[in-house]
């Protein structure tokens, strides 16, 4: 969040693990190490911790750890076979993220005070969530008629759209950075 430092998945030293990649000196962190596939960090805006993607309980799910020496991760996601690719909302108390079941994905969020998840799309083929800059809309891509289509939904799923493209295959979306 301060622009000095960014977090990576690298499997230098075996299975893939997050690092901090200090800008200035270039030197690594390593923040776990595990068995598992760790991947999909993202930080929270107070930039002490992250949520990332593990299979360390053996479907992906979401976990956070705070940055510090020593920190152990915590599982946030319990419901769903698979819970991945997270978004943290700009106050840091809401976690975007897409979940999956029997190969239906859907966008989901996770109250991160309460752990309550609410599903917020129909899926199938959702992915790729991302909150606006604001936290008033996600951001996401879909599929339409069999055709990847580019989708936004309120953070509360009352109100979805689908946002027309001309051609191509929508992929991944992120929003650009607000600047006051």
């Amino acid at each position: 969040p301060d622009g000095t430092r960014m977090a990576i998945t690298l499997s230098k030293d075996g299975n893939p693990d997050i690092y901090i990649l200090d800008l200035h000196d270039k030197s690594l962190k390593r923040i776990t190490k595990h068995w598992s596939i760790d991947t999909e960090a993202v930080w929270m805006p107070d930039g002490n911790s992250l949520v990332f993607t593990s299979s360390r309980s053996g479907k992906p799910q979401l976990y956070r750890v705070a940055v510090e020496d020593g920190a152990r991760p915590k599982r946030l996601t319990f419901e769903g076979k698979y819970n991945a690719n997270a978004s943290i909302s700009h106050d840091g108390k809401t976690v975007s993220f897409v979940s999956g079941d029997s190969n239906v994905f859907r966008v989901a969020v996770l109250y991160l005070e309460t752990g309550l998840v609410q599903i917020l799309t129909d899926g199938p083929l959702d992915e790729s969530s991302e909150f606006s800059p604001y936290g008033s809309c996600i951001l996401y891509s879909s599929q339409h008629q069999g055709q990847p289509v580019l989708a936004a939904v309120s953070t509360d799923g009352r109100h979805k759209q689908r946002l027309g493209l001309s051609d191509g295959e929508v992929r991944e979306p992120v929003w650009s950075a607000v600047r006051n």
